[in-house]
């Protein structure tokens, strides 16, 4: 409760390090703050963990190495490497003509002696598990391009229970009266901005981010943004800076750890006025380019919605060697067939079943049970799919078997528990039939599977049933809010009162009369509401405390601690 003299942290770890120690076992900090707080001369930590090592520097990451007895170093080689200033400085300039990236690797590298990050150096040496599994994305196609092209297959992805369209394309038309626009598009920028908007009313539930290719067109968008949200105060929470996974605006090189249920990814670079394409992609360009798009499009749960002023087929693959450009030409070629084009997604029917798998097949069949085969698209397929009998394309059982795919798994752990959680997560109903119950009690395990089939059935339809009624819900509130929307012809005439830049340029009588002009239309209220609604008439973006007792005071409401919270 000590309002000042307080003892340096610093200070206090060297003189009772044991006491800090034992209140605060788990540090968290960046390496700067590791030599701001910790005394050089003890060892204070058993174990120093590096989370994103890709993206550290081996000179920044001494300090923390020299407190430590041991030291666990977490990173992926595929993502961005550190950023030195001179970097970031080039990086920021999207009119440069970046080369097709032979010569661009010492801008990242030749201060650090050749090995760009400490990742890079310490995996020569210390042992190395690889972390396979992908967990972040409910639906296998957000994370299957990355799979195939930078990572040669090695992620084990799960299938989604889901039908929803997890990726969509939308290509902005050429306007040759738009010149010099190659950097950011304005066209793009409306779509965005559209897209951000359309997003917040429909899915407010889901978070969302916006990633861009460059720092310009991302300032473009969130001006843009910001001019729109002037007219639709409704939507202030969706872009509340409280939220956990508050909504953002980034370019490649600052979204390196973000996820989002949904993702926007807006190319911004478009063609000239007579409708060529140069083929100047800033950062993308570069050695490590790829890695950029890599980030980029692995950053969605749920949903990924990519916008170009571009096609794939406006890049020529001649005109740039880099591997970013092409991977990106690929890419858009990709979400142009909503996350269906690639050779490795024709994924029924790739792998045969064995005689176990097979007469399981047959025997579920001859009871009316239609399933699918080894589905999924990574080295991990489940067994057989149960499908609903009346909606054609909906699986709604998950049936795994004891078979090769079973027993080629490392652990028992995996085999038995993961999995299977990790399937449920997803949404799927899972039933397990065992070889040797089926080869013993086959009447029985057949009566097991028809059952488990019939509850999942069942229990889809019941969830299909509750969408309806959420949704049905949601329009019956939007609907609400529409007709009892204050609406500005129902008012007396606004007060002619100036919008100051500080709330406490405006005396309590200019609130007042806002206030008063606010309930001159009869609607009833709660006081939040209103107390919002004279808020949406002032020009500031935030509604803090300091303005909030203002405005209840204004309102003649007594203003409480609870109305903070």
């Amino acid at each position: 409760r000590k309002k000042s003299r307080h003892i340096p942290v610093r200070a206090l770890l060297e003189r009772a390090p044991d006491v800090l120690m034992s209140i605060a076992p788990c540090w968290v900090a960046s390496p700067l703050s590791v030599s701001q707080l910790l005394h050089g001369n003890n060892q204070f930590f058993d174990m120093v963990i590096f989370d994103e090592a890709s993206q550290i520097l081996q000179e920044e990451a001494i300090p923390a190495l020299y407190r430590a007895n041991q030291v666990v170093v977490a990173g992926d080689k595929h993502q961005l490497p550190p950023t030195t200033f001179f970097a970031t400085a080039i990086e920021e300039n999207d009119d440069l003509d970046f080369s097709d990236g032979d010569n661009d690797k010492t801008i990242v590298t030749e201060s650090i002696g050749g090995f760009e990050s400490l990742l890079d150096t310490l995996e020569a040496f210390l042992p190395k598990w690889s972390l396979d599994w992908h967990y972040r994305s409910e639906d296998e196609r957000l994370i299957t391009f990355s799979n195939t092209y930078v990572y040669s297959n090695r992620l084990i992805t799960f299938p989604s229970v889901h039908n929803r369209e997890a990726i969509s394309y939308v290509q902005i038309p050429h306007d040759p009266s738009l010149g010099g626009q190659e950097e950011s598009t304005s066209l793009e920028v409306k779509e965005v901005v559209r897209q951000v908007l359309s997003h917040a009313e429909k899915r407010s539930n889901e978070s969302l981010g916006v990633i861009t290719m460059g720092i310009k067109h991302a300032n473009r968008i969130q001006a843009a943004l910001d001019r729109k949200l002037n007219s639709h105060p409704e939507l202030s929470n969706f872009f509340s800076l409280s939220r956990e996974e508050r909504f953002f605006i980034k370019n490649l090189e600052t979204v390196q750890g973000d996820e989002r249920d949904a993702i926007i990814l807006s190319i911004g670079y478009g063609k000239t006025a007579s409708g060529d394409l140069p083929h100047r992609f800033g950062p993308l360009t570069q050695d490590v380019g790829y890695r950029r798009l890599n980030v980029a499009i692995t950053r969605a749960k749920k949903r990924m919605c990519v916008i170009s002023s571009f096609s794939h087929n406006d890049i020529d693959s001649n005109r740039s060697k880099s591997r970013g450009v092409q991977l990106l030409k690929k890419y858009l070629e990709y979400v142009a067939s909503g996350g269906r084009q690639l050779p490795e997604l024709e994924k029924f029917g790739g792998v045969e079943l064995n005689p176990f798998e097979s007469d399981i097949k047959d025997a579920l069949y001859s009871k009316g049970i239609k399933t699918l085969s080894q589905f999924g698209v990574s080295c991990y397929r489940i067994d057989l799919v149960a499908m609903h009998p009346q909606k054609k394309g909906k699986p709604v059982l998950a049936i795994e078997c004891d078979g090769a795919s079973y027993h080629s798994s490392a652990t028992a752990r995996d085999r038995d528990r993961l999995r299977q959680e990790h399937l449920q997560r997803l949404g799927w109903r899972f039933h397990r039939i065992w070889s040797t119950d089926w080869f013993y009690s086959r009447e029985q395990e057949i009566n097991r599977a028809i059952c488990a089939y019939n509850e999942a059935v069942r229990i889809s339809d019941l969830e299909d049933i509750n969408t309806k009624k959420t949704n049905m819900i949601d329009s019956s509130k939007k609907l609400v809010e529409i007709l009892h929307k204050p609406s500005p012809t129902t008012r007396s005439p606004r007060p002619n009162i100036p919008k100051y830049s500080s709330i406490n340029s405006y005396s309590i009588k200019e609130l007042k009369q806002i206030a008063d002009w606010v309930k001159s239309d009869g609607l009833l209220r709660t006081d939040e509401e209103l107390v919002r609604e004279i808020f949406n008439e002032l020009p500031f973006r935030r509604l803090g405390s300091k303005i909030e007792e203002r405005l209840y005071k204004a309102a003649g409401i007594r203003f409480t601690q609870q109305y903070l919270f």
